[in-house]
């Protein structure tokens, strides 16, 4: 494996416009964001599989590398399969550029709702569930702002800005940067000021800057563990909103981009990443260290393996908030067990799907919205937001919560714009 960080990729998108030829060595170049690690001598495994030019670019979120995932993952694909992954980690943003411009075979993200408009316009032909952890807000000990406990991760956010208290953002387009400022919008907060900065780093060194500086921040919890190793003295403060989960998936990039797309070892590295046996492996990592994995599995192979393990915490998977006379939540199973009914709805293409779940209006009765209630606003689990007028969702006797065959929801509004029919939702918001 080899590791190229942000600095690289200039270096690298250059390069990949030469078709089918060997890649060099990485070359360190200034850049103002992060330091290029050098490159490890080539073991006979690397040396072997560079001769027969089997090699795979992997465009990936920063956490993924400063958690120690890749290091621990992919030596044993590269043994197992004689293939060398050439890492790109940057925020998942950049990444998802690199595959629409056909400068990556593969990636692996975190960001849900532009991961599937990735595969919607069709810059992608295969994705997969792979994992996922949760994000937590961490801060300095004495938590100047007094969020420590809170279970609400836009009211500590809006607790944040209204005491004006250090906070830094990636600010990378990353899915960890999407998250902050779809959790800043529920908060209905536009952060500014002295107090917010904005790094334009990785979550490493984010993290180390709000370490340095006393300052709140959102971090995925795999990269804050992993830091807390290194000395960090920040705190978790906030953490178990369901708004803060956060899943990962794997792509591979569309062979039409051009002939160097790798196809075949973009498929080899995703069969792999998603077969049981790595799945057992990413369920180990971190538990020697801190006593519980830093990802847990997700995909088809694990879920059909591990059936018990759905829902065993009777977390919430839904729920209800804002102005309201009774914020409700349910667990998946709860939900699922409620009337169901169907509904048909029109895609992009034409295409007419029946899907069933349970009717948005039947839970807001439960939930009873407020007299002067405006504006209903979905939230995805990766922070992705759609909004539409209270009056409209409630006029709507076929729009319903749908179940996902991977488990969990979508908003399924016939008639209504693509923008509010939002997948992966996990709270909906009365304002």
């Amino acid at each position: 494996m080899k590791k190229w960080t942000y600095g690289f990729v200039v270096v690298l998108l250059a390069l990949s416009l030469i078709a089918g030829c060997a890649k060099p060595a990485a070359t360190p170049v200034p850049a103002a964001t992060s330091t290029v690690e050098p490159t490890p001598e080539p073991t006979a495994t690397t040396a072997a599989a560079a001769d027969e030019g089997q090699r795979l670019i992997l465009a990936t979120t920063t956490s993924t590398q400063d958690s120690g995932l890749l290091d621990y993952l992919l030596p044993d694909f590269e043994a197992e399969t004689k293939i060398v992954v050439d890492v790109v980690a940057v925020g998942t943003g950049q990444a998802i550029t690199l595959g629409e411009d056909g400068n990556a075979d593969v990636l692996l993200v975190h960001a849900r709702a532009r991961e599937d408009a990735f595969m919607e316009a069709g810059h992608g032909t295969r994705r997969e569930d792979v994992m996922y952890n949760d994000f937590v807000i961490v801060g300095p000990k004495a938590d100047p702002a007094g969020i420590k406990g809170m279970k609400d991760a836009a009211a500590a956010l809006a607790k944040i800005a209204e005491a004006k208290a250090s906070f830094v953002s990636r600010g990378d387009d990353s899915g960890t940067h999407t998250k902050e400022k779809a959790i800043w919008a529920a908060a209905s907060v536009e952060p500014a000021g002295d107090w917010y900065i904005s790094a334009g780093q990785g979550m490493g060194a984010v993290l180390t800057m709000a370490d340095e500086q006393q300052a709140y921040t959102l971090s995925d919890r795999a990269t804050y563990l992993a830091r807390t190793l290194e000395g960090t003295d920040l705190k978790i403060l906030v953490e178990g909103d369901p708004i803060l989960f956060n899943p990962y998936g794997v792509i591979a990039v569309n062979p039409n981009k051009g002939a160097h797309i790798k196809t075949d070892l973009a498929t080899q590295f995703i069969d792999w990443l998603v077969s049981l046996p790595t799945q057992e492996k990413i369920a180990q990592f971190g538990v020697d260290k801190f006593g519980a994995p830093l990802f847990t599995p997700d995909s088809t192979a694990w879920r059909e393996a591990h059936p018990a393990d759905e829902q065993a915490s009777g977390d919430v998977a839904l729920k209800i908030t804002g102005m309201v006379e009774q914020e409700v939540g349910w667990t998946e199973d709860q939900v699922k067990a409620m009337e169901t009914m169907d509904a048909e709805s029109t895609n992009k293409a034409g295409e007419v799907s029946t899907y069933t779940g349970v009717s948005i209006v039947s839970l807001l009765n439960l939930a009873k919205p407020q007299a002067d209630a405006q504006t209903v606003v979905y939230v995805a689990d990766d922070g992705f937001t759609g909004e539409v007028p209270l009056a409209d969702v409630t006029a709507c006797k076929d729009c319903i919560i749908s179940f996902r065959n991977q488990g969990g929801f979508s908003v399924v509004m016939p008639g209504f714009p693509g923008n509010v029919q939002v997948k992966g939702v996990v709270e909906i918001q009365i304002k």
